[in-house]
């Protein structure tokens, strides 16, 4: 697991916001370097990825990673 997810404790009732923050932020800095890798091929980090390239697109939309 990331550090961030390991070193906050989630003693409160209120630890499902970070949870997802955490998942998502994982999910960018994953896509962004493996991007990076292929530079820039989406059909090349897909197939690392082991997803389908439209699913690389819908969430390098979905996490406004587009530009970057």
């Amino acid at each position: 697991l990331p550090e961030a997810l390991l070193e906050s404790e989630g003693t409160d009732g209120d630890s499902s916001p970070r949870y997802y923050e955490a998942i998502k932020e994982a999910k960018r800095q994953l896509l962004t370097k493996t991007l990076q890798q292929t530079e820039g091929n989406y059909t090349e980090a897909a197939k690392l990825l082991g997803i389908h390239p439209n699913n690389l697109h819908r969430l390098v939309r979905t996490l406004n990673l587009r530009g970057k």
